[in-house]
């Protein structure tokens, strides 16, 4: 019995010391399997994941471990420093050879980037970690890509005109699209809060493939149309980045930028008979319909879509109104500048017309401003056929403060025809 328990005795002394031996040996992390993570795919590093070549326990951590140091990339494009105590590592209760970091109360911190390097920023080191043991020893952990790719920025720009809808999409970093996929994006109506795929008809990629410019009919019901209001995000599965992170179910929405742009309508060829009767006056101004197609091969001239929810959106956009703010139409101002000459620079007619949002003739709905020429010259002459230029300056106030001027888009000189039948 004494015999017995002498052995026990020693038997259980080896154990004592092997199992310190197990918490006091060093187990190095693996040189392939740590990840910077980000779980919420908002495109920016959120987690850490962390593997041991050997099994780990609660007590090895606590004995063996002190802190861990993140090097990475803030929003101004430097390098941050980061050191996480021991108390918050995670480990894996699964594997126990893995230990989880959560960074996301920092990430606001963070650039936003989901690759390992990238051409906007000119930083000597960043994306890297070392673990420092409790004896002062530090293991310098080689860190990969786990991070899918995200949108980093859309703008929007759509035409009421019958004209192709645009949607620039600038991701986090290159991408590639996954088979099987024949749409990428998503997008969520503000409309009727409903989640559709988003359908374009066609994809123009630059040459880094890190940006798409989408494009949209422009004739697609109202539903399905998107708007500066709504949000989008990828599709799950549809995209990857150049090492194979692909977008998971937790990518999430972004909300469309830019707005609705004002646009200039114009006519390049009017047919005109012989017969048609003179009218009174050079110009004209007519309050239309905006789904009347004006100006049209039979009517020349300028329109402009003038009031509405759309125009209305346009104009807090660009003057960043706050939303408590209210909008007043007789704080709109629109101005018609419109000279017009022969090919040969002979002076033809002009006008220029003054109208507030308030006019009557708006009757308090969106309208189609439309400016005609009659086709006469400034002494109620008609014009033969021929080529002519137009000069013409349109511009949109809101309370004094400039909002749309066609001359910042070029369009300031117009060839156009006139045929005379």
């Amino acid at each position: 019995m004494v015999r017995f328990v002498r052995i026990l005795a020693v038997a259980m002394f080896l154990f004592a010391n092997w199992v310190w031996a197990f918490v006091q040996d060093p187990i190095p992390p693996s040189n392939q399997q740590n990840f910077f993570m980000d779980e919420d795919e908002d495109g920016r590093m959120d987690h850490l994941q962390i593997r041991f070549l050997g099994v780990i326990s609660q007590e090895y951590i606590d004995e063996k471990m002190d802190s861990l140091a993140v090097n990475w990339v803030d929003t101004l494009g430097g390098s941050i420093r980061i050191v996480v105590p021991k108390s918050e590592f995670t480990l894996d209760q699964d594997t126990r050879r893995r230990i989880f970091i959560d960074l996301s109360d920092k990430q606001n911190s963070f650039y936003r980037l989901t690759a390992l390097s990238s051409p906007n920023l000119f930083v000597y080191s960043y994306g890297s970690c070392e673990l420092y043991l409790s004896d002062g020893s530090v293991y310098r952990i080689n860190m990969k890509d786990g991070m899918a790719p995200t949108i980093k920025s859309c703008q929007l720009k759509t035409r009421r005109a019958g004209g192709t809808d645009t949607l620039k999409v600038l991701f986090s970093e290159k991408v590639k699209p996954a088979h099987g996929c024949d749409e990428y994006l998503e997008f969520w109506s503000s409309k009727d809060s409903v989640v559709r795929e988003l359908v374009s008809s066609g994809i123009e990629w630059n040459v880094f493939n890190n940006e798409a410019m989408f494009l949209f009919d422009g004739n697609v019901s109202s539903n399905e149309r998107l708007s500066v209001r709504d949000s989008v995000r990828l599709r799950y599965s549809c995209l990857k980045d150049s090492i194979g992170n692909i977008v998971t179910k937790k990518t999430q929405f972004r909300a469309v930028e830019g707005f609705f742009p004002f646009e200039l309508l114009r006519q390049n060829l009017v047919v005109a008979s012989e017969e048609d009767k003179l009218s009174d006056s050079v110009f004209q101004l007519s309050f239309e319909s905006q789904n009347n197609k004006v100006p049209n091969d039979t009517a020349w001239g300028f329109a402009v879509d003038v009031l509405g929810s759309d125009f209305e959106a346009s104009i807090r956009e660009i003057l960043r109104m706050r939303s408590q703010d209210e909008f007043k139409p007789s704080k709109v101002t629109v101005l018609f500048n419109v000279r017009i000459y022969t090919n040969l620079g002979s002076f033809v007619a002009n006008t220029r017309y003054k109208i507030k949002g308030n006019d009557k003739r708006f009757e308090k709905m969106p309208k189609r401003l439309f400016l005609r020429w009659n086709l006469m010259d400034a002494h109620h002459r008609r014009v033969g056929s021929g080529a002519y230029l137009a000069n013409v300056a349109v511009m949109i106030k809101y309370d004094g403060k400039t909002v749309y001027y066609s001359e910042e888009e070029g369009i300031t000189t117009q060839v156009f025809g006139v045929l005379r039948r």
